[in-house]
């Protein structure tokens, strides 16, 4: 055995697994808004509502570990709605602890000894902060007993008004329309109150009280009948007038059983013919083929009538597909695109080496009509890949709190624009250095209260997160109102260690100098930190966000704040460039990195050192020869007096890159290069023409690096 626990009921747990997934979506948010927002009754009753989901999913399907952990977080929630717990910052460390196991429960069968500590570590806590509560109480001159629970009289008022709640809405609405499930949620909410109000009354009487096994009968009964509304709602199924018969009969039960204790006059006792016919209910809903109910369609028992409403819903549907098979199909859009492009070229040779115009005009035609489709096929795939960036933000509240106690640092993060999408295998690899960064941010840029105050600043630092489209890519913003990054100490440093000479360092501007912090094994950390390391790592998060054809800049101003901005393409699978000819080879620059074409007379370029520069828009910037740059053979002197440039730009510079001609810009699918010719300086990778020519694709950052050289 490995400690593993194997759930027993397999087509149950897969059944909760989706409740479960929506119950701990944002969970960790909301539990760090808590520290802050206590005393927001919708976010602890959206908090207590969630882990009650679980634990009753988790009870159903026969799953221990989830149904432990999320007793104990609802108990936890549930004590501080009833302001019988303090909300402290080790209550919150246990609670992210135990969300952190029951996302791990949700996903894969977690070790026993891990649930175990998380339910144990909550107990803990809970009861510490417990007892300071009760603690201030007995100072305050009070008791918890006179403070917190309500009178057994306004408990059983709030429970008829909860039942009659029932009677006189949902009933109704659902006795009018047996597939309202609007009136079946409000119906499930009424009941999860019910619950509330009588596990209050319980917790109000004695154990040896008349009324408090009775009180346990009908949490127990409330139970089951939760179980069955919610099994209806998974199964899309029908409140028939049967269930409604049914429905009646448990509020007249639970009437019956509040007036007893109400008149102190006996207990009610649980009816065991209507339990029965509730457990044959939830038999019945969970026996249900599993294709039935997860393909979204409602379940029909023989020989009864469809309902009406059925085939007229316009709720809409979803399934859940491999992410495989989404490459798969980008993968085969891609290859129409390429194969698209050659309509055109052909239609272009049968004019003009065959001379059929009218041909060609048809080819013409139906290339057009082919180019529309794949171009609806290409934004369809694409919007079904993009996701929002809210799935990496949400990790980074989490991030601060753990910077902001380890540093003893007080800041705050601001999210905006967690809404933007973006394709999925990006947002997967920028995650960590946005995560690199935001620690960079909590531990290096934002100072200490005291360090702030006598700055004039607020005492509580302020980063923020922000994310927003523009000109068809993404751009993502790590900004602080910190110490921000002086470039003279970075100049310093780089001439200490010896990465840049005295000559070039002056030759810098301060936009440059900034970017040097992008040297491998650069620093100006002054020491070791638990949360940032040595300080290095710059240039892992340069090179990893370049590999997804994007870049990233820095904007800071001593005293005031530094922000990182990090450009990304929509979608790494279909790219836009612009082909170009030197020395009698075909490239493709990628629309991403360049800045502009432009005209530059011979006389204006100027030479220093073995290298040209050009000025450009009051802009001095360097120039070379992209055939220089491959090391083809090229007359430089031959040249027509204007030359064609591509302004290019890796987001910290620009650069004039010199061609023979500038063709046109077309769509295309990126090859890697494998063997021997990956990692050629300068290629990022190859692409097909419509003509059938394979071209390589230049990679302007690497590009830039070799003319430096």
């Amino acid at each position: 055995m490995d400690g593993r626990i194997e759930p027993p009921n397999v087509d149950s747990w897969r059944a909760f697994q989706a409740d479960w997934t929506e119950c701990l979506k944002d969970l960790e948010i909301q539990i760090l808004k808590l520290e802050v927002q206590h005393q927001d009754s919708e976010l602890i009753e959206d908090l207590c509502d969630r882990m009650h989901r679980m634990k009753r999913g988790a009870s159903y399907a026969g799953f221990i570990p989830v149904r432990m952990i999320a007793y104990e977080m609802e108990t936890a929630f549930d004590a501080i709605r009833g302001k019988t717990m303090e909300v402290r910052s080790e209550l919150i460390d246990s609670l992210l602890f135990a969300a952190d196991i029951l996302s791990r429960c949700a996903n894969e069968f977690t070790a026993a000894e891990q649930w175990n500590e998380a339910a144990a570590k909550l107990r803990d806590i809970a009861a510490v902060c417990i007892r300071k509560k009760e603690n201030e109480a007995v100072r305050t001159g009070s008791t918890l007993s006179d403070s917190t629970p309500k009178s057994r009289e306004q408990y059983l008022y709030d429970a008829y008004e909860l039942i009659d709640h029932m009677i006189n809405e949902s009933f109704m609405n659902l006795d009018r329309d047996e597939n309202d499930r609007e009136a079946l949620g409000e119906l499930i909410r009424t009941v999860h109150g019910l619950k509330r109000v009588v596990e209050g009354f319980c917790s109000a009487l004695s154990t040896e009280n008349l009324h408090a096994a009775a009180f346990n009968e009908v949490y127990h009964l409330l139970e089951r009948f939760d179980i069955l509304l919610n099994l209806l709602t998974d199964r899309k199924q029908a409140f028939t007038k049967d269930r409604l018969t049914l429905a009646y009969e448990i509020t007249d039960y639970l009437k019956s059983s509040m007036e007893s204790a109400a008149l102190e006059n006996g207990a009610s006792t649980l009816h065991a013919d209507m339990l029965e016919k509730i457990n044959d209910e939830i038999s019945f809903l969970t026996a249900l083929p599993q294709s039935e109910s997860e393909s979204g369609m409602p379940y029909v028992p023989p020989n009864n009538e469809p309902p009406e409403s059925a085939s007229k819903s316009s709720m809409p549907q979803s399934i859940r597909v491999n992410q495989d098979k989404l490459d798969k199909m980008m993968n085969m859009i891609s290859e129409l695109l390429i194969a698209k492009n050659a309509f055109i070229h052909l239609s272009a040779k049968l004019n003009a080496e065959y001379d059929l115009p009218e041909l060609s005009k048809d080819m013409k035609e139906v290339g057009f009509a082919v180019n529309r489709i794949s171009d609806e096929l290409q934004n369809t795939i694409m919007s079904i890949r993009m996701i929002e960036v809210k799935t990496i933000f949400q990790k980074m509240p989490r991030i601060i709190r753990d910077v902001a106690q380890l540093t003893g640092k007080k800041m705050e993060l601001v999210m905006v624009g967690e809404n933007t999408e973006i394709d999925k295998t990006i947002l997967e690899q920028i995650s960590d250095p946005i995560v690199h960064l935001i620690r960079n941010a909590a531990d290096h840029g934002i100072e200490s209260a005291e360090e702030r105050l006598g700055k004039g600043k607020s005492e509580t630092g302020k980063i923020t997160l922000r994310a927003y489209n523009r000109d068809k890519h993404v751009y993502i913003e790590i900004e602080d109102d910190g110490k921000g990054i002086d470039a003279a100490v970075l100049k310093r440093k780089a001439l200490e260690r010896g990465f840049i000479s005295a000559e070039n360092a002056d030759k810098m501007s301060p936009h440059q100098l900034m970017h040097l912090i992008f040297l491998p094994g650069f620093s100006t950390a002054g020491q070791i930190t638990e949360v940032s390391g040595r300080g290095v790592g710059m240039d892992i998060v340069k090179s990893n966000i370049e590999k997804i054809n994007g870049s990233i800049t820095i904007h800071s101003e001593v005293g005031k704040g530094t922000k990182m901005v990090i450009h990304l393409p929509l979608t790494l699978a279909i790219s836009r460039g612009l082909i170009v000819s030197a020395a009698e080879e075909t490239y493709i620059f990628p629309i991403d990195h360049i800045s502009e074409t432009v005209k530059i007379n011979r006389n204006d370029l100027h030479e220093f050192d073995g290298k040209y520069f050009a000025s450009h828009k009051g802009e001095v910037i360097g120039i070379e020869w992209l055939s220089k740059l491959f090391l083809l053979e090229t007359d430089m002197q031959t040249n027509h007096e204007e030359l064609n440039a591509v302004v290019i730009s890796n987001g910290a510079e620009k650069f004039g890159v010199i061609v023979d001609k500038l063709k046109n810009e077309q769509e295309f699918v990126m090859k890697t290069l494998n063997g021997n010719l990956a990692g050629i300086p300068g290629i990022s990778g190859s692409t097909l023409l419509g003509n059938g020519q394979v071209v390589l694709i230049v990679n302007p950052v690497d590009l830039i690096q070799l003319a430096k050289k």
